[in-house]
């Protein structure tokens, strides 16, 4: 009995030691998921920033963590789980093609564990990655946020009434002939606000084509008021065709509730939705000329029909 009670003594002091070894670890990976959340929701949601602040950040805890004596494999998952886990199911989710910030991030805590054991080649082996992460964030990102956020489509729009704050209602059958660009917008979306501005710019180039029409359409969602609204507009010196979805019947009747805000349509002559981009990114630098082309290739489309 005594030998029994003297074995699991042993075990738990060994499990003790253990877990004391990753204690300071998991607290550096606890703490750099603060950041990056502080970070994304205060500073920026630019993933070309986010993913070389995130790569810094990475490699900093693992410098801080290359002076202990514990399995590096096991202070690289301590550190990196929390985050990795969370940007997983969160972004991932919603943009895939954004796979390779992980593997960077790894790759960033690991050259860090080397630290303390091969300091100037760890700072070498990051510079490196850094050489890969800038190629990235200029060239790979931007292209990858488009493709996950726009979608080529082709099919009928429903019929519906837009209120606008001028207080007029409008027939969306009446839009017919027209090239529409529909946005669903939130007062409380920030990446809603970052976006009106480079809507902004794209309006302004067919400001004087009666063929091209932009509507932007408070969802009505996140507490949300006509009140609220129209004291935006007032502060804003947009030119938009401003307008209120009482109800979010035009957002649920586009069936958009998964998709989040802003959502933004571009509806051809024939009243087809020809594409559809959901979020906004200001990593998502061609933005403004990717809707450009479409609209621009709606034009066309259409005196070509004539």
């Amino acid at each position: 009995m005594k030998e029994l009670i003297f074995t699991f003594d042993l075990i738990i002091n060994k499990i003790s030691k253990e877990m004391k070894k990753i204690i300071k670890p998991i607290v550096s990976g606890i703490i750099l998921i603060i950041l990056m959340i502080l970070i994304m929701l205060k500073i920026t949601m630019n993933f070309q920033v986010l993913l070389f602040l995130g790569a810094i950040l990475f490699f900093v805890a693992g410098i801080i963590n290359s002076d202990e004596k514990r399995n590096i494999l096991v202070s690289l998952f301590a550190i990196s789980v929390f985050y990795l886990g969370l940007f997983i199911f969160v972004v991932l989710e919603e943009l895939p093609k954004l796979w390779y910030f992980v593997p960077i991030y790894l790759i960033s805590a690991f050259i860090g564990l080397l630290h303390k054991q091969q300091k100037i080649r760890s700072y070498l082996y990051f510079s490196i990655v850094s050489l890969l992460i800038v190629f990235l964030a200029l060239k790979q990102v931007p292209v990858d946020l488009e493709k996950s956020l726009t979608q080529a489509k082709h099919e009928q729009l429903p019929q519906f009434n837009i209120y606008t704050m001028s207080g007029d209602t409008i027939d969306s059958n009446s839009l017919k002939g027209k090239v529409v660009i529909l946005d669903m917008f939130g007062l409380w979306c920030k990446p809603c606000v970052q976006e009106l501005k480079e809507l902004d710019k794209i309006q302004n180039i067919y400001i004087d084509n009666p063929e091209v029409v932009f509507f932007v359409i408070n969802a009505n969602l996140g507490g949300d008021t006509p009140e609220k609204f129209q004291s935006f507009i007032n502060n804003h010196n947009y030119k938009f065709n401003f307008a209120y979805d009482h109800k979010s019947e035009i957002y649920k009747l586009l069936k958009l509730q998964k998709l989040g805000l802003p959502s933004l349509l571009i509806i051809d002559r024939n009243h087809n939705i020809r594409l559809q981009h959901v979020g906004y990114n200001t990593g998502e630098t061609n933005f403004k000329e990717t809707i450009i082309d479409v609209i621009n290739g709606l034009v066309e489309e259409s005196k070509e029909n004539l």
